[in-house]
């Protein structure tokens, strides 16, 4: 510290010199180390923080004192100041935010929302007493709501605004953990370059009198499970049992979602697609890739919607988008991490809306009256007439399309209906460790960085441009990003590193299937079958049809 301050001391001249200036040293501490190091000094920042930091000015103004410098000679104590910053700080030793008590470090952990615009943040005011009483100059570290009267001759004293020091301030808005209500912090200065809208930290606060103060601030970032991991006994057998095809292996993966919904044959071009979905996004917190987003379509999309919200329940986080009194922008950052999900139809959103879920979408950032911020969601949207032109188009941004009810299983639904009429489903013990075991395989494989191998290129490009030469309105560019990002995905959720022809097939399966009617391959070929071997031999006849579109693939 003194050295810092003989280095400072140094550079001071005549012309640089200013009347009280603010001497503030930044002390950044590594608590386990100081525990390790000094327990008693450990013991003393988590009891009593304002006397750690006091102690700590004293010091500081000390070594100051003991410098042979004539311009510190003039310095008063209330000019200086030792902002600390922890890191390392062991949450077991913080107290929770429902024990909050003046004078502990607390620590929050929550999702940054929004940040205000800058203002100034006082250092510290000099007043004066207009009498010229000797010692007639006070420095506070902060703005008075009333004058300051002379100690000497009680007069009221008035403040010399050009000798008012200050920094930088903003208002940062958490989503902390556990907690209905949004809470707002005052960061200033050096942590203000540490916020990311849409990431979450650890703030570490001291509960004064009348306010809470920010020590530091540490995003969480989270790490990726080890590929060496083993994956759930359940999930491992089926992958064996499946031969490590991900056409079958994914198709009995994604049927766990809304057993309670719908029969399990029926919706399975959404399932999957919701799976695909959340592995995507899972794997660009981790890697970075794409992410996959979700737009169904079809006559009814009453069931989708309910597996749209049964399958959120899967991600860290999820928001629903509400109709017009929901800003677009706070809720795709809430969902930063997770889902963001649309229950109602797109066509009970106004323009403004959709608009600005559009721009999110095919930009990846999202536009704010402080700048812009990554998207770090997935949107999950659901549309009744993609034959209009504005669903049209936004079914070209989404890329991909998941086909919802088209009325070919009504018979299905109508039993399915009337057995849960006659007797409620439960949801049972099996089916929730089934849905744990998925959402832990996803985790797995999220770190896992997958490359389109030359064999996966040539069958996709071969696709897209057949298709897109067949129907270029309804095949947009975007289709090809999107189809990337299936193969991807697939080779990811089957733990390999790069793709294969079969991982192709199955993409360039699911974008038929969600294509509006009439589409490329006949409806037989898109079958969804309860049975496994069955759709065997739905996949034998739909790469037949490839075969006959886009020339041979193996």
């Amino acid at each position: 510290m003194k050295t810092s301050i003989c280095d400072y001391l140094d550079h001071l001249n005549n012309e640089t010199i200013v009347r009280f200036p603010p001497l503030r040293f930044l002390l950044k501490l590594d608590v386990m180390d100081l525990c390790d190091a000094f327990p008693e000094l450990g013991d003393l920042i988590h009891n009593e923080p304002v006397k750690f930091n006091n102690i700590c000015n004293k010091i500081f103004f000390a070594c100051l004192k003991s410098t042979e410098n004539v311009y510190t000679q003039t310095i008063q104590a209330s000019q200086v100041a030792v902002t600390i910053r922890l890191k390392s700080l062991p949450r077991v030793l913080s107290r929770s935010t429902s024990q909050s008590r003046c004078g502990n470090v607390v620590t929050h952990f929550g999702l940054l929302l929004n940040i205000s615009k800058l203002t100034s943040n006082v250092f510290h005011s000099v007043w004066s007493c207009p009498e010229e009483c000797d010692g007639n100059e006070l420095i506070l570290h902060y703005i008075p709501k009333a004058s300051p009267k002379c100690s000497l001759c009680k007069s009221t004293m008035f403040e010399n605004s050009g000798l008012r020091r200050c920094g930088e301030q903003v208002i940062a808005t958490f989503k902390l953990k556990n907690t209905l209500l949004c809470k707002r912090f005052t960061i200033i200065d050096d942590l203000i370059p540490l916020l990311q809208l849409g990431s979450t930290y650890f703030i570490h606060t001291v509960v004064l009198k009348q306010t809470v103060a920010v020590w530091s601030l540490e995003e969480h970032i989270m790490l990726h499970v080890p590929q060496t991991f083993s994956a759930p006994s359940d999930i491992k057998d089926l992958f064996e049992a499946c031969d490590g095809c991900p056409l079958r292996f994914i198709y009995c993966l994604a049927s766990s979602i809304g057993v309670n919904v719908c029969p399990i044959n029926c919706f399975m071009n959404a399932k999957i697609n919701l799976l695909l979905s959340l592995s995507s996004l899972k794997a660009h917190l981790c890697t970075g890739s794409a992410i996959i987003h979700f737009l169904a379509a079809g006559s009814d999309t009453g069931y989708v919607a309910e597996l749209m919200r049964r399958a959120a329940l899967l991600a860290d986080r999820h928001t629903s988008l509400g109709l017009s009194n929901t800003v677009v922008e706070t809720a795709l950052i809430a969902s930063s991490g997770g889902v963001c999900v649309m229950p109602f139809p797109l066509k009970v959103y106004n323009q403004k809306q959709i608009n600005a879920l559009m721009s999110s979408i095919e930009t990846g950032d999202i536009n704010l009256e402080v700048g812009k911020c990554k998207l770090k969601c997935a949107v999950w949207a659901q549309g009744m007439d993609l034959k209009k032109n504005t669903l049209c188009n936004i079914g070209g941004v989404f890329g991909l399309i998941s086909r919802g009810d088209n009325q070919e299983d009504e018979d299905d639904l109508a039993d399915f209906t009337f057995q849960a009429a006659m007797e409620p489903a439960k949801t049972t013990k099996e089916e929730l460790q089934a849905l744990k075991d998925l959402s832990n395989y996803i985790d797995l494989v999220a770190g896992y960085t997958v490359i389109v191998t030359e064999e996966t290129e040539n069958v996709l490009r071969n696709y897209f441009l057949a298709a897109r030469k067949e129907k270029p309105k309804t095949v947009s560019v975007k289709c090809m990003e999107a189809l990337v990002a299936v193969c991807m995905t697939s080779a990811r959720l089957c733990r390999r590193n790069a793709t294969n022809i079969n991982d192709a097939v199955f993409a360039i399966w699911l974008h038929v299937s969600g294509l509006p009617s009439p589409r490329f391959a006949p409806e037989e070929y898109l079958e969804t079958p309860a049975n496994i071997k069955k759709f065997d031999k739905v996949i034998k006849l739909f790469v037949g049809w490839l075969e006959q579109f886009t020339g041979p693939i193996y």
